[in-house]
C-alpha cells in the first residue's frame, strides 16, 4: 500500500482547522503521512497543531517563522516521504474518500497525477454555483466521465474551461517524483501559477475525476479576494513563463490561449497608477521579460493580439497607457 503525504499549510484559520483535519484523518484510505505545516500563526493554530500530534501518530507538525504559502508548502514538501503527494488548504476539507479515489484511479492508470472535481463554497457552505449563474461553467465538473491524458492534453482539452481547478496545487493526488527539484517561488502572489504548467509538463498520464471530493472555500479575507497591489503583478511574471513554456514544449495551440489571459493580466494592473514609481520599475521589469517570447510566436496569434503582442513588445507604455490611463500622470513613450 503506497504512503500518501497529506500537506496543510496552516495561517490563521483557527476557525476552519479542525474541520479540516479531521477530513483528512477520518480518510477511508488510511496509510497517510499528515504534514501540519504551521506557518508562524499567531493564533490557536499552533497548539490545536500539537493537539492533532498527539491524537494521531501519523501527523507531524512544522513550526516555522512566518514565510507565506509558497514557504510553508515547500517546508511540507522537504518533509514529505510519501510515494504519492496531496495539498489540502487549511480552510477547505474533503471528502472520506478523497485520497482513495484518487489512488485508486493513480493505479489502475499508472498515471502520475490525478485530479477531481471540487465543490464550491461560500464560508456558510452555500454552493456557489446555485447562487452564481453566470459563473456557472467555471464550478462544474472538470469532465463528464473519467478520462486520462498526457498534462500537456490535459491542458489542451480543457483550455479556458474550469481554469482555476486545473492551476490550483489542491484537489490533486502526484506522484512523488514529480515535485523533484521543483517547489513554489517564495514571496510570489498568484504562486501555482509559477509551478503548475511545470508539473502538467512532466505528467506522462493525467487522470481526470467527474466526482466532487474536495471543498473549495471562497472566503471574502482570503488572499484571492483582496485588493490589487503592487504585488498581484506577480501573476504577468507567472503568465510569461507559461507562454514561453508552452513554446518550448510545441504546444503552439495552446499558446493564443494563454497569451490571452497574459493579456488580460496586463490589462487588469490599470487599477494600479503607472505614474507611481513602484509600479513603474517592477512593470519595466515585466515588460523586458516579455520580451523574451519570440517575434516568431505572434504567427499563433489572431490579428487583436498580434497588435497587442506588438504594441507590449515595442512600446508597452504608450501602447498601454493609451488603452487604459492616459490622463492621470501616465508614462508615455518609455521603452525600456
Amino acid at each position: 500500500m503506497d504512503l500518501v503525504s497529506v500537506i496543510i499549510p496552516i495561517y490563521g484559520v483557527e476557525q476552519y482547522l479542525d474541520r479540516c483535519v479531521r477530513s483528512v484523518v477520518n480518510q477511508s484510505y488510511a496509510h497517510l503521512e499528515i504534514i501540519l505545516v504551521d506557518d508562524g500563526s499567531t493564533d490557536r493554530c499552533p497548539a490545536m497543531c500539537d493537539a492533532w500530534a498527539n491524537k494521531d501518530s501519523r501527523i507531524q507538525v512544522i513550526h516555522k517563522p512566518n514565510g507565506g504559502l509558497s514557504s510553508a508548502r515547500n517546508a511540507g514538501l522537504d518533509m514529505a516521504t510519501g510515494e504519492f503527494i496531496a495539498f489540502v488548504d487549511s480552510d477547505d476539507y474533503v471528502e472520506p474518500d478523497y485520497i482513495a479515489t484518487m489512488i485508486d484511479a493513480a493505479q489502475k492508470n499508472h498515471a502520475d497525477l490525478v485530479m477531481c472535481s471540487v465543490f464550491h463554497e461560500d464560508a456558510d457552505g452555500n454552493a456557489i454555483e446555485q447562487t452564481a449563474p453566470v459563473r456557472r461553467k467555471e464550478y462544474a465538473p472538470i469532465t463528464d466521465t473519467l478520462r486520462t491524458c498526457s498534462g500537456i492534453d490535459c491542458m489542451r482539452q480543457r483550455g479556458e474551461e474550469n481554469g482555476v481547478d486545473n492551476v490550483v496545487a489542491w484537489n490533486k493526488l502526484y506522484r512523488c517524483q514529480l515535485w523533484k527539484d521543483l517547489r513554489y517561488p517564495v514571496g510570489k502572489l498568484h504562486e501555482d501559477e509559477f509551478v503548475t504548467y511545470r508539473i502538467f509538463g512532466r505528467t506522462r498520464t493525467a487522470v481526470l475525476l467527474p466526482e466532487r471530493l474536495y471543498h473549495y472555500i471562497e472566503r471574502t479575507g482570503s488572499i484571492m479576494h483582496t485588493k490589487y497591489t503592487l504585488q498581484s503583478l506577480d501573476i504577468i511574471e507567472a503568465l510569461i513563463g507559461k507562454v514561453r513554456f508552452l513554446l518550448d514544449e510545441g504546444a503552439m495551440d495552446l499558446f493564443p490561449v494563454f497569451f490571452s489571459q497574459l493579456k488580460d493580466s496586463i490589462y487588469k494592473a490599470r487599477q494600479l497608477d503607472w505614474s507611481d514609481a513602484q509600479v513603474h520599475k517592477r512593470l519595466k521589469e515585466l515588460f523586458r521579460m516579455f520580451r523574451t517570447i519570440p517575434w516568431s510566436s505572434i504567427r499563433y496569434l489572431p490579428f487583436k493580439d498580434q497588435v497587442n503582442y506588438m504594441g507590449t513588445r515595442l512600446c508597452p507604455f504608450l501602447f498601454w497607457g493609451r488603452k487604459t490611463y492616459g490622463e492621470k500622470g501616465a508614462v508615455k513613450g518609455d521603452t525600456q
